[in-house]
């Protein structure tokens, strides 16, 4: 992947509209929809809601231990390890504490990355806030968008 160049009012504004992508693809299922697996291969919409929400929790983890200087609390680029360390306790999740996760975690997160300075908006802030954002986003919207697509 091509290094994010771009300015980061510019990448607030990309998160924003992937993030209004994806929950447009979400809202209006109805609770049993929300609740089948299948969408996101044995996930469903619930779990992957719970996932995505895990992973830019850790995303603002990460950013504010980096912006205080301090060192990683972990290695996250098997990124498959801990989503399968994460699935059995992301899927015992009732439905609405997946959303809660789902919601409050986009919105600290957004909130720190709003807060960064243009020089904060280092080349390791950028991987994390392309993998755990936006392009997570796209990825997982793009999932159910086509399982939806089949139930009709």
């Amino acid at each position: 992947m091509a290094k994010d160049t771009r300015e980061p009012k510019e990448i607030l504004v990309h998160i924003t509209a992937a993030r209004v992508a994806l929950t447009s693809v979400i809202y209006g299922l109805s609770e049993a929809d929300l609740l089948k697996e299948g969408p996101v291969g044995r996930w469903s919409v619930k779990d992957a809601m719970a996932h995505i929400g895990r992973w830019e929790e850790v995303c603002r983890q990460e950013l504010e231990l980096h912006v205080r200087g301090e060192p990683a609390s972990g290695k996250y680029n098997d990124f498959l390890a801990y989503n399968a360390a994460w699935e059995a306790e992301l899927h015992a999740l009732s439905l609405q504490e997946a959303i809660a996760l789902f919601e409050t975690a986009h919105y600290r997160l957004f909130a720190l990355l709003s807060a960064l300075n243009p020089e904060q908006w280092s080349s390791y802030v950028r991987a994390w806030v392309t993998g755990s954002t936006w392009h997570h986003f796209e990825e997982h919207a793009g999932q159910i968008r086509a399982w939806r697509a089949a139930l009709v």
